[in-house]
């Protein structure tokens, strides 16, 4: 500090000199030292400056941005790391931006897999279906079949998954695995040692589940398909005449009643 006020001095000493000789020019150089003098003060001096946005009551802010630009979910202890900070803060402008976007915006902050993700309202999808191509391949009806009794059964063994689908699932588990739904979890202490299959982070973010308590139940599930099948049998039996006893056609084998 004490060198650059040296130098200061020196340059001030260097414009007088400049300005008596050549007032016209000392004139200007004088001017413009003074404005830079007072711009390098304000830069050096102004807190609000020298403080990061993410210091100075601007956290909010700068989350939004992060997760708007990040490729994947964040959780609140990566990002308090990257800024280094406290996670209980990180967590209460996590808190605070979701309430902001949640009225009158057409962006929301959801948690997918224990972290926070910027995502769409769901309302607009049809509007961003406009201008992007699906991000996503279709899953084929066998691998959610397989998907789906690995998530509820898991960790679960290729033979225990193919018992309740009453085929080979081989090729499936295989595709599975590659687009990251599934992943291996050890081997099940059984004779041959069979590999176990569990789902992974990745199909927690397919499906827009937090955590796998997240699934529908399966038991209410079944009882609505019940309750689906039973409303359409009854909607076929109304639909359908009710055969009239007099209006069938006589048996000619049958003896005429009797009078």
């Amino acid at each position: 500090m004490e060198a650059r006020d040296d130098a200061m001095d020196t340059a001030y000493e260097e414009v007088r000199e400049l300005e008596s000789a050549e007032p016209a020019i000392g004139a200007s150089v004088a001017t413009l030292a003074e404005t830079v003098s007072g711009y390098a003060v304000v830069q050096d001096f102004s807190e609000e400056a020298a403080t990061p946005a993410h210091r100075n009551g601007k956290l909010k802010h700068v989350l939004e941005c992060m997760l708007f630009v990040a490729s994947e979910p964040m959780s609140s202890k990566q990002i308090a790391d990257t800024l280094e900070m406290e996670q209980s803060y990180v967590e209460d402008a996590l808190a605070s931006l979701e309430q902001d976007l949640r009225d009158g915006h057409g962006l929301q902050l959801v948690r997918v897999a224990g972290a926070y993700q910027l995502c769409t309202k769901p309302e607009y999808a049809d509007y961003c279906a406009m201008i992007l191509q699906p991000a996503k391949r279709k899953l084929s009806k066998a691998a959610l079949e397989t998907l789906a009794v690995i998530a509820y059964r898991q960790p679960c063994t290729m033979p225990e998954i193919e018992a309740v689908r009453g085929v080979s699932v081989d090729g499936v588990i295989k595709t599975l695995t590659e687009r990251g739904l599934v992943k291996e979890a050890g081997r099940k202490q059984a004779p041959g040692r069979p590999i176990l299959y569990a789902t992974t982070e990745e199909f927690l973010e397919y499906f827009g589940l937090n955590d796998i308590s997240e699934l529908p139940d399966i038991d209410m599930l079944a009882v609505e398909e019940v309750k689906a099948l039973e409303a359409q049998k009854e909607s076929l039996a109304t639909e359908l005449p009710l055969a009239d006893p007099e209006a069938q056609e006589p048996n000619p084998l049958q003896e005429p009643a009797s009078d």
